[in-house]
C-alpha cells in the first residue's frame, strides 16, 4: 500500500473544502480524482504532497504516518513528485539543467538522466530555456524532472489543461507510457472524465469536497451512483417522472424500473448513446419516434437533435449520438430503439 488517506476534513475561514476524504492507493497504479474545478482535488493533493498542513485526518505513506494535526513531513522527505499546473520550471536553468537538479542525490544520476531524457522524448531541447519551449515540450520536461526525483508517488495536478487538443492525445499516451515504466504510482488531477479513463486503474469521483464513488473506470462509467457521475461522462438528457407498475413511461417508451416502489419521483439519465435511430417515412407506424431538428457532423460521429413526445403530447428536446455517417434531414423522421446500458434511473428528492 503506497497511499492511505483517512478522514480528512479541512476548512478555508469557515468554507468546507473537504469533508471526511477516505481512499487507499496500492503500489505501481494510477489513480485519478475527477471533479469540476473547486470541488477540493488540488486541497486534496496539496495535503497529500505536505504542501498544506492536515487539520483533522491522517495521511500514511508506505504505513508510515506522515500527516496529523501534530506532524507534517516535510514535501522533500516524504518521496513524493509535485507535477504542478504552471510545469513550475526553474526559468533560469536550461532543460537539461532542470533535470540534472532534481536527480543530483541520486546514485546513478549519469544513467537516470539519460533513461529520463529518452523516456519523455526531450533529446531535442536540453539547451533551450523554459520560456523557449512550447506548452507540451514544457509539460514533457516537467515529468522528465518529476520523475527524476525517483518519486514513490507521482501527483499531476490538471496536467493537460493548457494543451491544445491534438498535441494532447500524444501527451496522455506518453505519460501513460512513462507513468507504466517506472516503478511508482500516480494520482492525476483532472476534470476530464476521458482522460481520467484512458490513463487510470481507479477513478476517484468527488463534488463539494466529498467522495462520490469509486471504481475502475468502466464501473463508474456503466454503473454511476448518480445523476452527477453519469454526467461527468458527456451531455446527457435528462427527464423526470414517477415510477408505476415497476416502469417509467418516457417520451422513448417504457422503461423497467428495477428496485423502486409504486410512485417514487425518479430523474432518468438518457446519454445520447443510448437512443438508436432509424431513418422512417411519414406518418410513422413505430410507437416510439422524432422529429429532426438537425443533424451536426462531427467526424467518426453525429450528434442528431430531434424532438419527441410524452403520452399527453408535451414535447421535449432530445440528442442522439449515432455514426457519422447517419445524417437524417431536418423535419424528418426517425425511429427510436433503447441501448438501456446507457440509461439509468436515480431517485429524486
Amino acid at each position: 500500500m503506497i497511499l492511505d488517506v483517512r478522514n480528512l476534513t479541512h476548512y478555508f475561514d469557515n468554507i468546507k473544502a473537504l469533508d471526511d476524504i477516505s481512499f487507499k492507493i496500492e503500489d505501481n497504479s494510477i489513480i485519478s480524482i475527477l471533479g469540476p474545478s473547486g470541488c477540493g482535488k488540488t486541497t486534496l493533493i496539496r495535503l497529500i504532497s505536505g504542501l498544506e498542513e492536515i487539520q483533522e485526518g491522517k495521511i500514511y505513506l508506505h504505513d508510515n504516518l506522515v500527516s496529523h494535526k501534530k506532524i507534517n513531513l516535510p514535501p522533500e522527505e516524504r518521496s513524493i513528485s509535485y507535477v504542478f499546473q504552471d510545469f513550475a520550471l526553474f526559468p533560469h536553468m536550461t532543460v537539461l539543467e532542470n533535470i540534472s537538479f532534481a536527480a543530483s542525490s541520486q546514485k546513478n544520476k549519469r544513467q537516470l538522466i539519460e533513461q529520463v531524457i529518452a523516456l519523455a522524448k526531450i533529446e531535442n531541447f536540453l539547451t533551450k530555456y523554459p520560456h523557449q519551449l512550447s506548452g507540451g515540450e514544457q509539460q514533457r520536461v516537467a515529468l522528465a524532472r518529476s520523475i527524476a526525483v525517483q518519486p514513490k508517488l507521482l501527483l499531476l495536478d490538471e496536467p493537460f489543461s493548457d494543451l491544445n487538443t491534438s498535441l494532447k492525445k500524444e501527451i496522455i499516451d506518453d505519460t501513460l507510457h512513462l507513468i507504466k515504466s517506472l516503478e511508482s504510482s500516480a494520482i492525476i488531477v483532472t476534470h476530464n472524465a476521458e482522460e481520467a479513463m484512458f490513463l487510470s486503474d481507479q477513478i476517484i469521483v468527488i463534488n463539494n469536497g466529498s467522495i462520490v464513488q469509486v471504481g475502475t473506470p468502466y464501473d463508474i462509467f456503466y454503473n454511476p451512483k448518480n445523476s452527477y457521475v453519469a454526467s461527468l461522462f458527456g451531455e446527457i438528457n435528462l427527464y423526470s417522472t414517477k415510477v408505476f407498475d415497476g416502469y417509467c413511461s418516457t417520451p422513448i417508451g417504457k422503461i423497467k424500473a428495477l428496485d423502486f416502489a409504486n410512485g417514487d419521483n425518479v430523474d432518468i439519465v438518457i446519454r445520447p448513446e443510448a437512443l438508436i435511430l432509424n431513418k422512417e417515412k411519414s406518418p410513422l407506424i413505430s410507437e416510439v419516434n422524432g422529429i429532426v431538428v438537425d443533424s451536426k457532423f462531427i467526424g467518426n460521429y453525429a450528434i442528431v437533435h430531434m424532438t419527441v413526445s410524452d403520452s399527453i403530447g408535451e414535447k421535449f428536446h432530445m440528442h442522439s449520438k449515432v455514426s457519422g455517417d447517419f445524417l437524417p434531414e431536418a423535419a424528418s423522421s426517425v425511429s427510436i430503439e433503447l441501448d438501456t446500458r446507457h440509461i439509468f434511473i436515480f431517485s429524486r428528492n
